[in-house]
């Protein structure tokens, strides 16, 4: 019976806010207790993974941001990546250095 009523969409959304809240409160039994079973967390929590794809589900729009996340999330941004030596930006001195088109020569 119970299998039944998580396959409505209704039962869907709170079998998934329940997950959710189990998630969190693994998240946050691991970091209080460091449980040996868990993972460090990386990337977003599976439940909001979860809750991601049925807001798309819902809102096909939101197909493209999700897409946009995932492609985002593969690629590496390089300080130097085609951009012309001009600036430098040393955030753990508080310094920022510009360099006019004309000085580099």
């Amino acid at each position: 019976m119970a299998a039944i009523a998580f396959m409505t969409i209704p039962g869907l959304v709170i079998a998934l806010v329940a997950f959710a809240v189990l998630d969190r409160v693994g998240l946050w039994a691991h970091r209080r207790f460091r449980l040996p079973w868990r993972r460090d967390e990386v990337g977003r929590p599976i439940s909001a993974v979860a809750l991601g794809e049925l807001d798309v589900f819902f809102h096909g729009t939101h197909r493209h941001q999700q897409e946009q996340r995932r492609s985002s999330l593969m690629l590496r941004d390089e300080e130097n990546d085609g951009a012309p030596p001009r600036t430098h930006i040393d955030l753990n001195a508080g310094t920022a250095i510009v360099r006019r088109p004309s000085d580099l020569a």
